[in-house]
């Protein structure tokens, strides 16, 4: 082989790995996951790209930091707890990802799902964990952002994450609040906490998807809820069928699934990252699909999962599909309406998820900011 054969051969291999080095996509290699619509290159808000970087960056360092401090091991997919700032903590549980079918609403609606490994929250997202974010120490503009004559005296960058406005009510609709899962947050608003949350412990955090919900509720498999095929043992794991006199539960009263997670099954309804569509086959236009995400194009609705505690067994199945309405708001007097609040839900919470790999910037910018979060 001559000289300027193999030069050329070198510098071709660099170009490619610089490529990738610089796309953050490296260490990430894996299947394309099915977005749709793709998600965009370029047009990102300066201040939340800026901010989508700083994230990143500490993410990756503290991944690397770990990985010394274990003898070049990469971090191994077994479950873990998050302290937050506030002393509130998250425990996490390991999915290790996998094949199921994913059988929708409509006869024809019916997909091979793969997923990738993640991790996700055990329990629903509690009072504890959440109302810091939701109460900000400095004044915040509608959209969450500080007010411009704040934005000097700022030293930490996490004050610059859009953060909820002050709630006009008690957001427990008067009923207890310790121990209790957090309500009625928007999806922007679940969305930017775990922009939050992420910048505080090192780990990327975000909504699951409605397959990765799903696949999770199901423990993995093909078909099925918790209480397997007796219905008279739904009790056991569920929260449901409740009347206008009963309220939400402390998560972790009933069984917990064979992967065990708590309150898949009713208390409150949980967000996913997805946009609604009635027939997922149909909108993907294949029957195989992996890590699939219905990115939004517009506020409603989104799919939220599991049920609540007034619903139905049926309502509060794993295959069981929710619909966000302009209705949630109903009650709110603002014009345009808030951005962060849903006036009309006490049964409406969150659950986290962390996936293994580390998503690049680019997409981490796509999961804290839906770029539909005001009403149309």
């Amino acid at each position: 082989m001559t000289r300027s054969v193999r030069d050329s051969q070198k510098s071709s291999v660099l170009t490619s790995v610089l490529t990738l080095l610089c796309a953050g996509s490296l260490a990430q290699a894996g299947p394309a996951a099915d977005i749709k619509p793709a998600l965009a290159l370029d047009g990102f808000d300066e201040e939340q790209m800026r901010l989508a970087k700083v994230i990143h960056k500490k993410i990756v360092d503290y991944q690397e930091i770990k990985k010394k401090t274990h003898n070049g091991e990469s971090e191994k997919l077994v479950a873990f707890e998050d302290t937050l700032a506030s002393g509130a903590k998250i425990e996490m549980l390991p999915v290790k990802g996998g094949e199921f079918t994913w059988r929708g609403e409509k006869e024809d609606d019916v997909l091979k799902v793969t997923l990738s490994p993640f991790w996700m929250a055990k329990h629903e997202i509690s009072w504890e964990a959440y109302e810091p974010f939701m109460l900000s120490p400095i004044p915040r503009q509608k959209d969450g952002l500080p007010l411009d004559f704040m934005r000097e005296q700022i030293k930490n960058d996490i004050e610059f994450i859009a953060r909820p406005t002050p709630p006009y009510h008690p957001m427990t609709f008067g009923m207890k609040r310790d121990g209790h899962p957090a309500l009625s947050m928007t999806q922007h608003s679940a969305n930017k906490y775990c922009q939050w949350i992420s910048f505080q412990t090192g780990h990327f955090y975000r909504l699951p998807t409605e397959a990765e919900w799903e696949f999770a509720c199901r423990a993995g498999k093909e078909v099925g809820n918790a209480w397997g095929d007796d219905a008279g043992k739904a009790g056991e794991y569920a929260w449901f069928g409740g009347d206008a006199s009963t309220h939400y539960n402390v998560p972790g009263k009933k069984k917990p699934n064979a992967l065990g997670f708590h309150d898949m099954h009713g208390n409150v309804l949980e967000w996913t990252l997805d946009q609604y569509v009635p027939n997922r086959r149909e909108y993907f236009g294949k029957a195989t699909v992996v890590n699939p995400w219905v990115k939004a194009t517009k506020p409603y609705p989104h799919v939220v999962k599991g049920g609540h505690w007034q619903q139905t067994l049926a309502e509060v199945s794993a295959a069981a599909r929710h619909q966000s309405t302009p209705m949630w708001k109903i009650s709110d007097p603002q014009r345009p309406r808030s951005q962060w609040y849903h006036t009309n839900t006490p049964w409406l919470g969150l659950r986290v998820v962390r996936p293994e790999k580390i998503p690049t910037v680019e997409e981490m910018y796509h999961y804290w900011n839906s770029g539909v979060e005001a009403d149309e």
